[in-house]
Formats: C-alpha cells, structure tokens, sequence
C-alpha cells in the first residue's frame, strides 16, 4: 500500500467540470470552452471528443481534433455541437495521445470527461 502513496501523479486538467452549452452565433449550433491543462512532461498531443451517456460518439465541431499541448502549457478550447445531437451529447473529454513507438509499459493515457450541464 505505501508503494502507491509514495509516487507522484501526472495528469492533466479539464475545466469546467460541468460546461454548459450556450447557443453560437450560427443559428442551431451550440458552443462552449474548456481548459486544458498539460501536467504530463511524457505527453504532447491530446484529443477531443463528444460522448453520449453509454460513451459512443457524438458529431460535433473543434478547431483542431487533436492539438499539440507543451508540458505545463494551457491551452482554451472551443466545441460547437449542432442542436439535433445536443441532446444525445453528454460528456466532453480530452484524451491524451501517446506517440507511436515511444509507449513503454509504465506509460498510461488518460481521459478526463467533463459532463455537460443540463439546461
């Protein structure tokens, strides 16, 4: 058991927790901002994704699907969702994206989900 409480945590940070979807600029789309937060020195690229409750992919809309994100750097991302899968999105995640061939067996990816806020 003290084997796990001695070693440090890497990760990195979603916020907010509950985003709440507001509508855009462009009639039917809906649209809000997260931040990523990279505390992973191992990990440079991570991906986004919409879920549904049972986690199977919704369609939605970012500026980049993956991003580069240096260690210790925050980066604002933007999600448009169109009105007719907005109910069916539940979760918004960053997953981070290990490089081929550098994957060791002490590396892990991580996703972190923010659920969406119901109206």
């Amino acid at each position: 058991m003290m084997l796990f409480i001695g070693g440090s945590a890497m990760a990195h940070q979603w916020t907010p927790t509950y985003p709440k979807m507001i509508p855009s600029f462009v009639e039917g789309i809906y649209s809000t901002r997260l931040r990523l937060f990279n505390g992973r020195n191992d990990v440079s690229y991570y991906e986004f994704q919409v879920l549904d409750k049972d986690m199977n992919k919704v369609r939605f809309a970012t500026p980049q699907r993956i991003l580069p994100v240096k260690y210790l750097q925050s980066v604002e991302v933007e999600v448009y969702i169109r009105e007719a899968e907005i109910k069916q999105a539940v979760y918004i995640c960053s997953r981070s994206k290990l490089l081929a061939g550098t994957e060791a067996a002490t590396v892990v990816s991580s996703r972190i989900c923010s659920k969406i806020k119901d109206e």
